[in-house]
């Protein structure tokens, strides 16, 4: 697609197309996540689910660096396309590669060394360890391939391919969706099994997102020349990708008291009801992501092309489509939550119950994670993610981490499950008024642009 339209086009048009296949990627995504867990909780049972509960930070904090190198990469593409040069968007992409494929290793080597006590850190308990440790084991020998095939499907959006982001991202669902039951029952791998499908789906989709970018229809080249330390970039991509890189990272210390508070006031039984309820907070939370990540580019480009009015109509426009996203969520799991256990829970009623508590409290505030995530999401799109890093550290750090500390110590484990809606509430407060400033900056700045 001529990237030029991205200045040109309608706006509804253009979110429409870049957030549609960004959204289905993203909730098949979620879909083989949640059917990774249904295959675990439902066959080898709530130490298993618990087992792998425990090792959701290592993820996050594979996440993070992916998101780090891969949004930060992916905006200085748009706003240098936008801008019309080319040349940086292709040294952007050759020095995402190489922290790629050296950070990879080095997470590899220490995750492999230490895992016993980082899971253990992490919350783990005597019953749970092994599960923890098996699925561990097979992630961690390929986390470049991890990290690639997260990170390189923002940089796909960041040049304008939406379309074969999506199909990588289905891809490699269809290859772990069905590899699992294979590697899990027919070969009686267990839980190995289900990391080793997870393994084969990143390998395959990272080979496929790299020739892309060695063919013909890509817009930047993966050049050999460019594919090398360069300092300059580096600290390009960590002003944009330093919020998604902390956003994450506080995650996942969020989760690593989260899983301590469930091991004190829920023990085994709580961890696994969290692992399943977190199974529905990504069924909602991923397609606002698609959201962010179809509107990224179009406001990324515009806002390197100087076109303030578009970014703000963008802006407006991915609040609207975040908002109806989670209203849908929220009616979904607050009317219909045993439809939705279904495929998780075997005859535990015991299980049940105190998932079906969790839900009820933590959705309860749900609808306003749209405009949340996508008020403060949105900063890192034009190059000011220092505001995003701010907004994200009120949120996870000062809210959460301190109402964690705070309200299990006063309710037990219902104060665990209090703290989401509280902190949204108190989070889209901030948001808000974040968001009326920007869009009244932006058409100030336009008619100055205009004068």
């Amino acid at each position: 697609m001529d990237n030029r339209r991205l200045e040109q086009e309608s706006v509804s048009k253009l979110l429409w197309e870049y957030s549609i296949p960004a959204i289905l990627g993203t909730l098949v995504f979620i879909l083989y996540n949640i059917v990774d867990r249904i295959f675990i909780s439902y066959g080898l049972g709530r130490l298993a689910i618990a087992g792998t509960s425990i090792t959701l930070p290592i993820f996050t904090f594979i996440l993070a660096i992916s998101l780090f190198i891969g949004i930060g990469t992916g905006v200085i593409i748009s706003i240098s396309l936008g801008a019309k040069n080319k040349e940086k968007a292709e040294k952007a992409f050759g020095m995402a590669m190489f922290l790629f494929v050296v950070v990879g290793i080095l997470f590899s080597v220490f995750g492999l060394i230490y895992l016993d006590n980082i899971l253990k850190l992490f919350g783990a308990t005597k019953e749970n360890l092994f599960y923890a440790r098996e699925y561990m084991k097979s992630i961690f020998f390929l986390v470049p391939f991890q990290l690639m095939a997260i990170g390189l499907n923002n940089i796909l959006r960041g040049e304008g391919s939406p379309k074969v982001a999506m199909k990588m991202n289905i891809i490699g669902a269809i290859i772990n969706i069905v590899l699992d039951p294979i590697l899990m029952f027919y070969f009686n791998l267990g839980i190995k099994g289900a990391a080793f499908a997870t393994v084969a789906a990143n390998i395959v989709v990272t080979l496929l997102q790299l020739q892309h970018f060695l063919g013909e229809n890509c817009k930047i080249r993966l050049k050999k020349e460019f594919i090398k330390f360069d300092f300059d970039i580096l600290k390009e991509i960590s002003k944009i990708g330093i919020s998604p890189l902390i956003m994450q990272f506080s995650s996942s210390l969020v989760v690593i008291f989260i899983n301590k508070n469930l091991n004190i006031y829920g023990r085994n039984l709580g961890i696994a009801a969290y692992g399943i309820i977190n199974s529905f907070n990504t069924l909602t939370y991923m397609p606002i992501v698609g959201v962010y990540q179809g509107s990224q580019p179009i406001l990324g480009y515009n806002y390197g092309a100087k076109k303030y009015l578009r970014v703000r109509e963008t802006y407006i426009k991915a609040l609207k489509a975040a908002f109806i996203i989670t209203l849908a969520g929220y009616i979904l799991t607050m009317f219909f939550p045993k439809y939705m256990l279904k495929p998780f829970i075997k005859n535990d009623l015991e299980l049940e119950k105190m998932t079906l508590e969790g839900i009820k409290i933590i959705f309860s505030a749900l609808f306003i994670l749209g405009v949340n995530t996508i008020g403060i999401s949105y900063f890192q799109s034009i190059g000011r993610a220092w505001i995003t890093t701010g907004l994200n550290l009120y949120k996870q750090v000062i809210l959460m981490l301190g109402l964690l500390y705070i309200l299990p110590k006063i309710y037990g484990l219902k104060g665990v499950w209090l703290v989401f809606p509280i902190t949204e509430i108190l989070t889209f407060v901030i948001v808000i008024f974040f968001v009326q400033n920007e869009l009244k900056r932006l058409k100030k700045i336009q008619k100055i642009n205009l004068h």
